[in-house]
């Protein structure tokens, strides 16, 4: 089961890193990131128009994904149990869901969208949803005293969790300008989305 949800949850971050990298502006951060390591030029080639997908398929439901992949992984972590590791979960959408009014406010960077609010919380339900199925199905005679014995390790691996998806909220931000493969020049335009 472990190992089935931590597949699950980098497919969806790979599922969503391809469709930032194959439908977005390369005005995201990330693309900054690629062009640092030298890669930048041979993703250019896998971008395609964005005309072609939904806005809420390629805008939302990152988002979304992100979310629950996160949620997962911190089940996953805490042998989900969801009462050991609730508060945990929860810490992302506490930042994630304020800052999207904050957005609408004007007072923090970006563009303040209900629908990204709503796959917030569809992520959080979703992913409470599944810790709680894969606990009923295999881990409810788990150790109480074992799970006490690991749980530094298990803070250690959550706040690493925790910092990796924040690095990957942080890539998929839009900055101010364009990087062009070819020339590697920044080019200053205003922010898409």
């Amino acid at each position: 089961m472990k190992t089935g949800t931590i597949v699950l949850a980098l497919s969806c971050v790979l599922m969503c890193g391809l469709m930032y990298i194959s439908f977005r502006p390369d005005t995201l951060k990330m693309f900054h990131w690629f062009k640092f390591f030298g890669i930048l030029d041979y993703l250019e080639e896998l971008q395609h128009n964005p005309a072609r997908v939904p806005f809420w398929l390629l805008y939302n439901l990152p988002d979304g994904i992100w979310l629950f992949a996160y949620s997962i992984l911190i089940g996953c972590i805490w042998n989900f149990k969801i009462r050991d590791c609730w508060m945990f979960v929860l810490v992302m959408p506490f930042i994630c869901i304020p800052h999207e009014f904050l957005q609408g406010l004007g007072i923090m960077h970006g563009t303040y969208d209900s629908s990204d609010v709503m796959a917030y919380l569809m992520a959080i339900v979703c992913g409470f949803l599944y810790i709680y199925f894969v606990h009923s199905l295999g881990f409810k005679n788990v150790d109480r005293v074992e799970r006490r014995r690991t749980s530094t390790g298990k803070l250690v691996l959550t706040m690493f969790c925790f910092v990796l998806f924040v690095l990957l909220a942080i890539g998929s931000d839009d900055t101010v300008g364009r990087i062009s493969a070819s020339t590697g020049d920044v080019n200053a335009i205003e922010e898409l989305r």
